[in-house]
């Protein structure tokens, strides 16, 4: 009974998805562990400049945090992406097809594209 109903559960959720949700949960856990620590390196790249030693602590720290937390943040921004695509603001061209800031591969980057007029 119970794998029944985890069966059922998990065919509505992936009915009612769209393809960078399920990716980006599927993926979370190997693009969780390469974008957590280039994420870190990213947004702090003065300090690793002056501090070289902070490259090894980012690796291993940051690893095993992306691998575990990616999962989640991979279905998250899959959500977002798809509703981005949903409404018009992205295409899935850029999600799937490069590693920039709306790519499925960027787990921790979680921004949403503002509108060009």
């Amino acid at each position: 009974m119970r794998k029944t109903i985890v069966f059922t559960l998990l065919a509505v959720v992936l009915a009612f998805s769209g393809c960078a949700t399920v990716t980006g949960t599927a993926t979370g856990m190997p693009m969780g562990a390469i974008d957590a620590p280039a994420e870190t390196y990213r947004q702090n790249r003065e300090a690793f400049d002056d501090y070289p030693i902070l490259h090894g602590l980012n690796v291993i720290v940051m690893v095993p945090v992306g691998a575990v937390t990616g999962p989640v943040l991979g279905f998250a921004k899959g959500i977002s992406l798809d509703v981005q695509c949903a409404i018009g603001r992205q295409n899935y061209g850029n999600v799937f097809g490069t590693y920039e800031e709306p790519s499925i591969w960027r787990p921790y980057t979680l921004r949403w594209e503002t509108l060009r007029r």
